[in-house]
């Protein structure tokens, strides 16, 4: 297992969520082993996210200082969070791309960066038809110069998306996130090539929870580098007396 890859993709994913919970009004900082926000909760995005496997005892007691239905992601999968009052939703495949050697990107006419309010509404209402999700993703992202809201485009219609974030640096070069991806039923394997045609001399990391799918990811040049898991807090663990 490459663990460089894992670690990145860790990294990348909590400096999107950082992105989001800052724009949210959320007061964010990278800790030693770990990401944390405070100050807001937002549905489908945790609060904190795993930089190591192993962690210190501050990592244990901002999960203590969590509110209820805070979300925390473990990057590695390793760690037990019942006794702390989580509950695990679910677990998932980190999947890495490697760059590709190709001198100039080819240029689609189908792939459009979303710049303004009223595209970013369109995209949001095609990505999803749950409104209350909507507020999620401000329009201050749009000002962010690591995160790109993408969309195909076909018969003046939003057909697939996702939401496109640079960092780290691996081996040179700046790592692309390709999270919140939505498309037609049955047309991931064209909406990922799509979505990724500008960017074959970067690398790229995902994750994916539906394992049916990941023989999509595999044929478009995706490795698998380890698993993720996502814990939400149902309850307050109560303190004893010495």
């Amino acid at each position: 297992m490459n663990t460089d890859r894992q670690d990145a993709c860790a990294r990348n994913n909590a400096l999107w969520c950082d992105a989001v919970l800052k724009s949210a009004g959320a007061a964010t900082r990278f800790q030693s082993g770990f990401w944390q926000a405070e100050g807001a909760v937002l549905p489908l995005y945790p609060n904190i996210v795993t930089l190591a496997p192993k962690q210190s005892g501050d990592f244990y007691a901002a999960l203590e200082a969590l509110p209820l239905n805070a979300a925390v992601k473990d990057s590695y999968d390793c760690l037990d969070l019942e006794p702390a009052g989580f509950r695990k939703l679910q677990t998932a495949t980190w999947l890495f791309r490697p760059e590709r050697p190709v001198r100039k990107p080819p240029v689609s006419p189908n792939w459009h960066k979303v710049t303004q309010p009223e595209g970013l509404k369109k995209w949001k209402a095609s990505w999803n038809g749950d409104e209350a999700l909507y507020g999620v993703f401000s329009q201050a992202l749009l000002e962010n110069k690591t995160v790109d809201f993408a969309a195909i485009m076909k018969d003046g219609a939003i057909r697939a998306g996702a939401v496109c974030n640079s960092g780290p640096r691996l081996n040179g070069k700046d790592l692309l996130g390709l999270t919140n991806i939505f498309c037609r039923k049955n047309w991931r394997y064209s909406a990922l090539h799509d979505l990724l045609e500008p960017f074959p001399h970067r690398p790229v990391c995902t994750y994916e929870s539906n394992t049916d799918l990941l023989q999509v990811y595999r044929q478009l040049g995706f490795l698998e580098c380890g698993s993720l898991g996502v814990w939400v807090k149902i309850r307050p663990v109560p303190t004893t007396d010495a």
